[in-house]
């Protein structure tokens, strides 16, 4: 049931403009309409309603999952403005139906107090299965210091396993069902550019058979029930100058995390990793993006706590967690072109489109990577961005076993 709505931020800000702003010239300048966007303007006299303080748009749903089959539904939004025309809230209930998980609802809610803090409530319930209740709270106070708090109660039926290790063959696709008990709190004091943050981590997951049809049934060896209590201390330097929408400057990260019977975890290991992002502004209008990231784990952790990649995040040909190892080192560089902007409930809206490519492979130690089993992604995304605070994105890869399609709220990196 996992099907986020922001694919309004692409589809349905543009239809919601009323004028389309090319280049920020006035209506004087401006050529005549061109049939795109006399066809938008007619799609949102259908599909929207826009006013001052914000706007509605309403959707159909159409989502295609390879185990479930096919989804259909409607989801309405609704855009709150604040007095400068930033966008404040996002209200979307979504009602759906699905072959496999029966019919479903799905409310989302963000809010955005200012342009460093954000705020998401999430509830789902299918009629099989699929349930989830999440809140997240992630943002700066009193100018100083972060915070980072969430819990998250969710049973997930769509969850894959294709076996450990960079050679994990697509056709061992095993579905599992992942009841997931997350609860985190990381606070952090910041010192010029600099941040040293402490926090920790209470996570259950139990694995189960899942309602999704499946090649292969998951390993009854695997169906367990793990307790995670893990303590977590990371540094930073950000020059970055927005926090949710950079533009330019860079963030470089480490971190180490600490699992022990002594905290109260079922398993014993250590993992850690660093991060580096770059934002380099080659013009008014295109921006070079590069990210390179490496985690590793030292000690006994089941497959569920692995290092993955795959997914919205790294990989973006693949299923999430496609593959799964003790480490992963992965790279993938991005110019984000603005070819135009456009008024959007009230809200100026960037338009993006970002051709990718990524790298990246998974190992059990680091002197068993080998150059012939890195993955390689190429693809492209198209993005709306608001700043400062709210980025929607479609984003399509393609890798050695075909596209990836993903849909969703807030850049990969």
């Amino acid at each position: 049931m996992k099907i986020l709505f922001s694919l309004l931020l692409i589809v349905g800000f543009v239809p919601l403009r009323a004028e389309t702003t090319i280049e920020h010239r006035s209506p004087a300048s401006q050529p005549e309409k061109s049939s795109l966007d006399r066809f938008l303007q007619h799609t949102a006299n259908i599909l929207t309603r826009s006013t001052a303080a914000g706007g509605r748009v309403y959707f159909p749903v159409v989502a295609h999952n390879p185990n479930a089959g096919t989804s259909f539904g409607i989801l309405p939004v609704w855009l709150v403005n604040d007095d400068e025309g930033g966008i404040r809230h996002i209200l979307a209930p979504m009602f759906i139906y699905n072959p496999t998980l029966g019919p479903g609802f799905s409310g989302t809610y963000y809010y955005y107090p200012s342009e460093q803090d954000k705020v998401r409530v999430l509830v789902e319930k299918a009629a099989k299965s699929d349930y989830r209740l999440s809140g997240l709270y992630d943002g700066l106070f009193l100018s100083r210091f972060a915070l980072l708090a969430e819990g998250n109660f969710e049973a997930d039926g769509s969850n894959q396993f294709y076996g450990v290790g960079p050679q994990s063959a697509q056709s061992n696709q095993a579905n599992y069902r992942l009841l997931e008990r997350l609860a985190r709190a990381e606070m952090g004091l910041f010192a010029g550019d600099w941040l040293l943050a402490g926090g920790w981590r209470f996570r259950r997951t139990q694995v189960g058979p899942s309602v999704y049809p499946s090649p292969r049934p998951i390993d009854p060896a695997l169906e367990t029930a793990s307790f995670y209590s893990l303590p977590l201390v990371r540094i930073a330097r950000d020059t970055r100058d927005l926090r949710y929408t950079p533009s330019k400057g860079s963030i470089l990260e480490g971190f180490a995390e600490y699992s022990d019977p002594a905290w109260g975890s079922d398993f014993s290991y250590r993992r850690y990793g660093a991060q580096w992002r770059l934002y380099l502004p080659t013009s008014r209008k295109l921006t070079t993006v590069l990210h390179a990231q490496s985690e590793w784990i030292n000690g006994t952790a089941p497959f569920s706590a692995l290092v993955a990649l795959g997914g919205a995040q790294s990989l973006r040909a693949f299923p999430e967690g496609r593959f799964q190892d003790r480490g992963a080192v992965f790279a993938n560089v991005e110019e984000r072109f603005t070819p135009y902007s456009f008024s959007a409930a009230g809200s100026l809206t960037e338009f993006q489109v970002a051709p990718f490519f990524e790298a990246g492979e998974v190992a059990p130690a680091p002197h068993a990577m080998q150059a012939r089993l890195v993955q390689l992604v190429e693809g492209v995304a198209f993005r709306a961005v608001v700043k400062p605070t709210v980025v929607g994105k479609v984003e399509i890869g393609l890798g050695r076993e075909g596209l990836g399609l993903f849909v969703g709220i807030d850049y990969p990196f």
